[in-house]
């Protein structure tokens, strides 16, 4: 017998104006999602498409580093490029999605690198697992080594 167990999230949209909207999530953080101005927008927010792109992002990158830390390598920076293609017509869904990591940090293993990106692609990201079931993901890595000499 398998027991399900779903975990409900909620978030609230307030309409301010025109394309500005506000988001609030059950966290108690919010966000300004705004359009461009040919929409009625402000620009001063994100576009809700973008979101998802950064969702995607922090999501995998959570794990990377959740991973990379058990895995006891010293990361001192990460940064995660994400870069998607949209269908022309509507819904302009994503139907590819680049996710490329630049992990920074001291003799770290590039093995340990690869197989955190790869954990996080195909088990852990729930971002990444909602998305690859419309857009084609892929993943790649470069890792820097930090220099412990100080900089004049």
């Amino acid at each position: 017998m398998t027991i399900v167990v779903l975990l409900l999230m909620k978030a609230r949209i307030k309409w301010v104006e025109n394309a500005c909207l506000v988001g609030k999530a059950d966290s108690g953080h919010g966000i300004v999602i705004d359009g461009p101005p040919e929409i009625g927008g402000h620009n001063l927010g994100v576009r809700p498409m973008e979101m998802i792109l950064m969702g995607l992002g922090g999501c995998t990158a959570m794990d990377v580093l959740t991973i990379l830390k058990k895995q006891r390598q010293d990361v001192t920076d990460c940064i995660i490029e994400i870069e998607g293609q949209r269908c022309d017509e509507s819904p302009k869904i994503f139907t590819e999605i680049h996710v490329h990591f630049i992990i920074t940090g001291h003799n770290l293993k590039e093995s340990h690198v690869k197989r955190a990106v790869n954990l996080s692609a195909e088990k852990y990201c729930s971002v990444s697992a909602m998305l690859s079931k419309t857009a084609k993901i892929t993943h790649d890595y470069k890792v820097i080594e930090k220099n412990n000499m100080p900089t004049v």
